[in-house]
């Protein structure tokens, strides 16, 4: 890159980290002009495009640089975050993978990736929850916990599917599970009386509920739950 070319990069970078996001992109414009096959000026470019909240080409910019170099992941991230941003999951999460993939041929997933993968997942599933399509939502929250283990909130998700599904113990299951690493996790417990409740253990979702009550007098779900076995067995 020439010297005045390579300054224009420079200022056009410093006007980015600090919002300037026209100049940044005509500045990033010029430079992609003069040099089409610099991958990491695509990817700056496609950045810029993102702040200035044009997906279209921010994507276009990310696919340009990850033609040139096949190898980028931090551009397969970029690119994926904006799917995401987007709802527009599975392609969020090939570009995820993608990047998680180049990761690995030499050490695993960085935590961060790991993050964000999940998060990606636990999206996906929350939409086909919304829409009803629980076995679908079922195996996204299960990919999910796959990659980070120790997310309770995807968890009660999972449980909360398995309930939907009719699989009660594995509902059980997992919220014992979520149950024995945080005994304060009161929408785990309410739930874990729903799935006694189900399985017409009433003795045990009564005492779920009333441990609800202790910690939060105030709950309302635990409240309702707790009138409704009482009318029920009335």
């Amino acid at each position: 890159m020439d010297p005045a070319t390579a300054r224009i990069y420079s200022e056009a970078l410093q006007a980015y980290e600090k919002g300037q996001v026209r100049e940044a992109i005509e500045g990033l414009r010029k430079v992609v002009s003069a040099y089409p096959n610099y991958p990491d000026v695509h990817n700056a470019l496609g950045l810029a495009y993102s702040l200035a909240g044009n997906y279209k080409y921010a994507i276009e910019s990310f696919k340009k640089a990850i033609e040139l170099n096949p190898e980028y992941i931090e551009a397969y991230v970029n690119m994926a975050i904006i799917y995401n941003e987007q709802c527009q999951f599975d392609e969020a999460i090939k570009s995820f993978e993608k990047a998680a993939a180049l990761e690995t041929k030499e050490k695993g997933y960085s935590p961060q990736l790991k993050i964000k993968l999940a998060n990606t997942y636990m999206q996906l599933g929350d939409t086909y929850y919304e829409l009803q399509e629980y076995k679908k939502a079922r195996d996204e929250y299960l990919r999910a916990i796959e990659v980070s283990p120790g997310f309770l909130d995807i968890k009660l998700k999972l449980a909360r599917t398995y309930n939907q599904l009719g699989d009660y113990k594995a509902a059980e299951k997992l919220l014992q599970e979520i149950l024995s690493r945080n005994k304060k996790y009161l929408e785990a417990r309410v739930l874990l009386g729903l799935c006694y409740y189900q399985q017409r253990k009433h003795e045990n979702a009564r005492k779920e509920w009333e441990e609800v009550l202790k910690i939060d007098p105030t709950n309302i779900k635990a409240k309702a739950y707790l009138n409704m076995l009482k009318e029920k067995r009335g």
